[in-house]
């Protein structure tokens, strides 16, 4: 129920601009374009599709010549959900796959298949009249190796106060044999799981005490997708102002896996050791 609730609230956060935006033009523009914009804030009744959800894809990457696959190399359709105005999930509803780029097939079951090389397909769920916002799927080759492009042993110096320029970068490189057709050999979109580990123990996301993993732009997390030159960065951000102790030192790992099983150079192993300034 809470979760139903909390998918109503945002279906009204939804539907109350549209309202407000309607009652103003039908003002200024007349009752005609009321009524057609009006359709638009007709959630209709408790059979009928008023929002598609399709924001999750089974991989963010599929390999050149293949299927879309999930993290375990099996193959799955693409899925997604409808609901009511009330916001309650609608069973049965049959939807419709597509994508207006080349080189891509998706079949009455929802199985995506590229025959490209490379780029990126979008693909997009329909149902009763609506289509939901495009999703992207990277088109790559498979990752025969990954290594370290930072050094795997490095010192942070932080500042006291604490600020933003505490942080160590981490990176690594994912790579492929398979150049076939002069793609490269970066294996763009494929997912990079990091971690930190202190004083023996892996740290959850939310255990954010001393250290954070983050994004270039600062955003918190511990799983990302390797760019378009195949590299993957996680920033080791240390809140100084929290230790404990004055000089100690965090292990963060990268992990790596094509279809369940390890890419050869994975886990890449990471050490910072962390210290104040000299006196």
């Amino acid at each position: 129920m809470r979760w139903r609730a909390r998918r109503l609230q945002g279906l009204r956060r939804l539907v109350a601009p549209v309202v407000t935006a309607v009652a103003t033009l039908g003002a200024s523009l007349g009752a005609g374009l009321v009524t057609s914009l009006g359709g638009c804030a007709d959630f209709g009744g408790a059979d009928e599709v008023a929002i598609i959800e399709f924001d999750s894809i089974p991989y963010p990457a599929v390999l050149a010549g293949d299927s879309l696959r999930d993290s375990l190399g099996v193959v799955r359709p693409l899925r997604a959900l409808a609901f009511n105005g009330s916001g309650d999930v609608l069973p049965a509803v049959d939807f419709d796959f597509f994508t207006t780029d080349t080189g891509a097939t998706i079949d009455t079951a929802g199985v995506l298949r590229v025959t490209r090389r490379d780029g990126t397909v979008r693909v997009v769920a329909a149902t009763a009249g609506l289509q939901s916002a495009a999703r992207t799927v990277r088109v790559t080759r498979r990752p025969d190796t990954t290594f370290a492009s930072t050094a795997l042993v490095d010192t942070l110096v932080y500042a006291v106060p604490d600020g933003p320029a505490n942080v160590a970068e981490l990176k690594l490189a994912l790579r492929t044999r398979d150049t076939v057709g002069g793609v490269g050999v970066n294996v763009p979109g494929w997912l990079v799981r990091w971690r930190v580990v202190h004083n023996g123990d892996t740290l959850g996301l939310a255990d954010t005490l001393l250290v954070a993993l983050q994004s270039a732009s600062g955003r918190r997390g511990q799983l990302d997708t390797t760019a378009a030159d195949g590299a993957s960065t996680r920033r080791l951000r240390l809140f100084a102002n929290r230790l404990t102790v004055l000089a100690d030192s965090f292990f963060v790992i990268a992990d790596v896996r094509f279809h369940g099983a390890t890419v050869p150079g994975s886990p890449v192993r990471y050490t910072v050791h962390i210290r104040p300034p000299s006196p």
